[in-house]
């Protein structure tokens, strides 16, 4: 029992077990934390946290008037020793740099090799029972079980998946594009004939106001005039429309003869008069440009209407420039990410080797390193425990909790997809599994969107309504139910750290950052209550010391005594 690890002042933490790193009981539970626990508590020979040997020293620290710490012996260390451990200092903080920089590529594959001991311990110990604790052949029999229950089935759906991708995007024809979205605008009452003058209408309304070139306005008022009888008569509308229409016609007629008075005056009236005139123009132009919206907007059945079949009806020179912007946008990242392809395989294949080879590693010697860490680590024993248990409880409540609900939804999504008649199934599976895996979209955002194109594309109602009621009573229902029965009332993270952490941790971890980005929170919240009891511990022993206590070794003792019960 080294006297450093003794010294950690926790309020009576009992002290960690001397046992090197490489010992293990082959018969004891593999639960990492449990045996960690339980060598921490059966160091110790005496209830007071002492070896009987040292009973006689500590008597003497107590007594003596100054204190008996090793570091110091009761004076100031010297120049020499604070160097020493200053260089000593900055040795570790460098080494820990590099020590950093070489194990960073490895976090992901060694974060998910801890989450999945962790969820996968019970069948460990069930192989430990029946295997008589032979630790390296239940280690070997679980990291089987866990390649056949999660990596391979993974890595087969996302190769299905990727290939149904495929096909879909070299089978999609903008031809076929198009007439679905026609049969769409249909359903939805959004078709609009002669949507290109509609458009060139709109557009008139915002260049009536160009008083500069009164002339370029007589034209243009000349040809908004013919717009709306040409569209007025082969277009249907309210019947109010006439009314505006009128309106907009007279409002036209007047805009037209200050337009053309200006046009006229341009050499012939002084500047106060023309001021006048373009004032005039342009309260004209803003009254005539709103009689021919309030026109619009009345033969189109209202302005979202309106806007909603401009949006929808766009011209083919609009989808054209979209195409070819999009296709623009995408051309050279598809080449980097091909480019990339045989690189990314490369890096995803050790990734998996690692993190098969460290579950095993984990398995076998998962409580030996727990207890070396322990020993290396200044943070005291007890708080180390409380952050393996946290690791522990997040671990089962993120990973186990949150990936089995998705799944699960993900498959009853499934079924109603292939009962609805959808095809690519195993995609539909993976991206709805995926999105029920981020707080406020579920799985919603993915049986929503096909709902509505079963409803509006192929325009089988009853089948749409079927499946956005199976898909909100319940697809989406039943992740409460699973949570609830994984967690056992375990306290959770509110929805919208939870949301934030998600989308905070798929920036900066890649898509492990969904299962990541709530852990890191759960342990920030862990670091700050430990410090918080720290805090409090200092507060209580600070106040129930006795001032009039001069003897340094009494004081420290007393400390101890009061912090004990906090620690607990």
């Amino acid at each position: 029992m080294s006297r450093r690890k003794r010294s950690k002042k926790s309020g009576g933490v009992k002290p960690v077990s001397s046992q090197t790193p490489g010992e293990s009981d082959s018969s004891s539970a593999s639960d990492p934390v449990s045996e960690a626990e339980s060598g921490s508590a059966n160091s110790s020979a005496e209830p007071n946290g002492t070896t009987p040997g040292d009973s006689a020293t500590d008597e003497t620290m107590s007594a003596s008037p100054v204190s008996a710490s090793p570091l110091f012996a009761g004076k100031l260390p010297s120049l020499s020793r604070i160097t020493s451990v200053i260089m000593l200092l900055v040795g570790i903080l460098v080494v820990g740099l590099l020590f950093y920089k070489v194990m960073v590529g490895f976090f992901i594959p060694l974060f998910m090799a801890a989450a999945l001991v962790v969820i996968f311990r019970p069948v460990n110990e069930w192989f430990l029972k029946r295997l008589k604790g032979r630790r390296s052949l239940a280690a070997a029999g679980t990291t089987g079980v866990i390649l056949a229950i999660v990596l391979v089935p993974v890595g087969l759906l996302v190769s299905i998946a990727i290939g149904q991708l495929t096909g879909l995007v070299s089978r999609t024809d903008l031809n076929d594009l198009k007439s679905a979205l026609d049969r769409g605008r249909v359903q939805l009452g959004l078709n609009l004939p002669h949507a290109d003058r509609f458009r060139r209408l709109d557009e008139l309304i915002a260049k009536l106001d160009d008083v500069k070139n009164p002339n370029t306005v007589l034209l243009e008022i000349a040809e908004a005039r013919e717009l709306i009888v040409f569209l007025d008569r082969n277009v249907d509308g309210a019947v109010t429309a006439d009314d505006e229409r009128e309106a907009a016609m007279e409002q036209l007629s007047q805009f037209r003869e200050i337009a053309q008075e200006l046009s006229d005056s341009k050499q012939s009236e002084t500047p106060v008069d023309r001021i006048a005139i373009e004032e005039e123009f342009h309260r004209k132009s803003v009254v005539a440009s709103a009689a021919i919206g309030a026109w619009i907007n009345a033969k189109l059945g209202g302005s979202f209407r309106t806007q909603a079949k401009l949006l929808t009806n766009p011209s083919e020179r609009d989808v054209a420039l979209t195409v070819r912007a999009v296709r623009e946008y995408l051309q050279p990242r598809f080449v980097n990410f091909t480019s990339a392809t045989g690189q990314f395989l490369v890096q995803l294949l050790i990734g998996m080797l690692i993190m098969v080879i460290s579950i095993y590693f984990f398995l076998v010697d998962g409580p030996a390193m727990i207890r070396t860490l322990m020993r290396l680590s200044p943070l005291d024993d007890a708080y180390e425990l409380r952050l393996l248990g946290e690791f522990e409880k997040t671990s089962r409540a993120v990973v186990l909790a949150s990936v089995l609900s998705a799944v699960i939804q993900g498959l009853l999504a499934t079924i109603a997809f292939y009962l609805c008649g959808l095809q690519s199934i195993i995609l539909l599976f993976m991206i709805t599994t995926v999105m029920a895996l981020i707080p406020f979209l579920g799985a919603a955002s993915v049986w929503l969107p096909c709902a509505v194109y079963i409803g509006a594309v192929e325009q089988r109602y009853g089948v749409a309504i079927l499946l956005a009621i199976y898909g909100a009573v319940v697809v989406s229902s039943i992740d409460n139910v699973i949570k609830a029965y994984i967690l056992h009332g375990h306290s959770q993270l509110h929805p919208l750290i939870a949301l934030l952490s998600v989308l905070g941790g798929v920036p900066v971890f890649g898509p492990i950052g969904i299962l990541i980005g709530p852990m890191v929170v759960v342990f920030l919240q862990t670091l700050l209550e430990i410090l918080n009891h720290e805090l409090e511990s200092r507060d209580r022993v600070d106040s129930m010391a006795s001032p009039d206590d001069d003897a340094t070794g009494t004081t420290d003792e007393r400390a101890e005594r009061n912090a004990a019960p906090a620690a607990g």
